[in-house]
Order: structure tokens, then C-alpha cells, then sequence
């Protein structure tokens, strides 16, 4: 295959929200990301940051009456061998590529059970000008406002994703193949799901479809932020209200984990990092788990 991708890390993802007033004391003012100038022309996209830099996207509707799809947003080493074996793969809806005021390059496309994915260069490749008000909406010039988030929660990084798919054989052959993510051993009960995982140890899980979905929806695609203290950031949810749907739990790797929802339904993971560097268990190459020579 002509080119060759290698993914570095996760630069951000895009979540749809339906009103950025609502979204952001969530996001802002209880989790604590920090809200930054917007390095694309559309008004309807607010972008925050974690401690580390890794962003957020939050999407209102575009036309104002259809909330878009989620995105992950894969930063790589090569942009232009990147394009050339995107292209050449044969997967669907592959835009043209663009490039944003900062200088990162982008291009987006499907895999196998329409996620939607984009490729990008690093950020702030080139200064900017640009500034933006508390609620993200970003202008040319002027003074960005520095608003004091309430918040207590401080998320680190993104430490994984979660992407619902139908064909897991399928999508590994994307994620594992054409994308070059390393297919680790998952660290749950069952074999519902496999986990990659990139150079700087975040992750992508690819989640099989669930036996029953409950009222909020089968739960897979999820963002999962990396906290150092859960227990204290618990409190903090407690504390602001936020209804703890499933945790604390803790994985077969140490992580431990919760999760919550935002106003406008999406699933959030919060998560300490899980240490699976010396682990028994072993996967094959789509992911199935095996502990002891017993596969899970």
C-alpha cells in the first residue's frame, strides 16, 4: 500500500452538544477544561483543553436542529504519506484535506461501521492572532478572557476512546493494519471488546454491540478522561450534582473508573491510568483476550 500512517496520540475529539451555555458549565465549570480560541471559521464549534493540551470540541448543530456525529481526531507523524494510504485504502467519505489558522493540516474518513475519523497534524503550527470570550465564541483580535473555572476535577489527558462498531474482525483490520495501532490485551471481564493502544499509551477501544440497551442508549461510544485522584474527583461530581452512573470500579490493570453523562447524553468516562506493561493475559490479532492460555 502506497504511504504509511503512524498515529502519535489523540490531538482532540468532537463531542455534539446542542447549546454551548449548557455544555460548558459542565465541561468548563465542573470538569474544568479550559476554554480556548477556536482555529476554524465555524461559529458553532467551541474548543477547550485538557491540562495536557489534548482538546475538546464541542459541536452545536450547524444548521441549528441536527446535533452532527462524534469524532476522534488522530494526530500523525507524516501528514502526506497519511493522505496518500487514506486514499488509497478504499474507505468511505473521505473529504479533501484543510488547514486550519494555527497551521494544522486535517482530512477526515469513515471506517468500516461509519465513525468518523480525522488525521491531523500537530497544533499551533504557526501563531495566531485569535482570541475568544468565555463561552468560546472567537474573534480575530482583542483580549482572550480569562475565566476562573469553579472547578475541582483536574483531567489530565484523554486515556481512551470508545468506538461502537458491528464488525470487530472488520474495523481491527483498519485500526490494527491500515492505522498501525498496537492490539494489546484488554483489561475487563469478557470478550466484548478490544483494546489498542498508541506510543504515548492512550487508547482506542473498539466495542461490540451489547445483548440490551437501556434508556440512555448501548453506552460504547464514550470519551474517557485520565484523572490522578478518582475518589476525590467523585467527590467533586457529588458535590456539583453529577449523577455517578457505574463506578467506582477498578479493572484487572489497577485502573479504576466511573462514569457520567453530560446534559445532552453523551457518555463520559473518568479514569485513573492503568499500568498493563506486565499483565498475563494475552490477545490475539482482533483483540480476544486469553488468560492462562483460556480465552476470556
Amino acid at each position: 500500500m502506497p504511504g504509511t500512517i503512524s498515529i502519535k496520540t489523540i490531538n482532540h475529539v468532537g463531542i455534539p452538544i446542542w447549546d454551548r451555555r449548557v455544555a460548558l458549565k459542565f465541561y468548563r465549570d465542573i470538569l474544568g477544561l479550559q476554554v480556548i480560541p477556536s482555529m476554524v471559521d465555524s461559529p458553532n464549534i467551541v474548543w477547550t483543553k485538557t491540562l495536557d493540551g489534548t482538546m475538546v470540541h464541542l459541536i452545536e448543530p450547524s444548521d441549528g436542529e441536527n446535533l452532527g456525529d462524534p469524532h476522534i481526531a488522530f494526530e500523525v507523524d507524516d501528514f502526506d504519506s497519511s493522505v496518500e494510504a487514506l486514499r488509497a485504502s478504499g474507505y468511505p467519505n473521505i473529504s479533501d484535506t484543510g488547514e486550519r489558522h494555527d497551521g494544522q493540516k486535517c482530512i477526515f474518513i469513515d471506517d468500516n461501521d461509519g465513525n468518523r475519523l480525522e488525521f491531523a497534524t500537530a497544533s499551533n503550527l504557526r501563531s495566531s492572532t485569535r482570541v475568544a470570550d468565555a463561552l468560546g465564541y472567537t474573534s480575530e483580535s482583542g483580549t482572550n478572557v480569562n475565566y476562573d473555572s469553579p472547578s475541582k476535577i483536574k483531567l489530565l489527558t484523554i486515556n481512551h476512546v470508545g468506538l461502537a462498531v458491528s464488525d470487530r474482525a472488520g474495523c481491527m483490520g483498519m485500526y490494527r493494519d491500515l492505522l498501525n495501532i498496537n492490539v494489546i490485551p484488554h483489561q475487563i471481564d469478557g470478550n466484548t471488546l478490544s483494546w489498542t493502544e498508541m506510543p504515548d499509551g492512550s487508547m482506542v477501544h473498539v466495542i461490540d454491540p451489547p445483548q440490551a440497551v437501556g434508556s440512555r442508549g448501548d453506552g460504547r461510544q464514550h470519551v474517557a478522561f485520565e484523572v490522578t485522584d478518582l475518589e476525590a474527583t467523585a467527590e467533586a461530581l457529588v458535590e456539583a450534582n453529577v449523577e455517578i452512573v457505574e463506578g467506582i470500579g477498578t479493572r484487572h490493570d489497577g485502573q479504576q473508573f466511573l462514569f457520567i453523562y453530560d446534559p445532552d447524553g453523551n457518555r463520559i468516562e473518568i479514569a485513573t491510568r492503568g499500568d498493563h506493561s506486565n499483565t498475563p493475559r494475552t490477545a490475539d490479532d482482533n483483540g480476544y483476550t486469553s488468560e492462562n492460555g483460556v480465552l476470556l
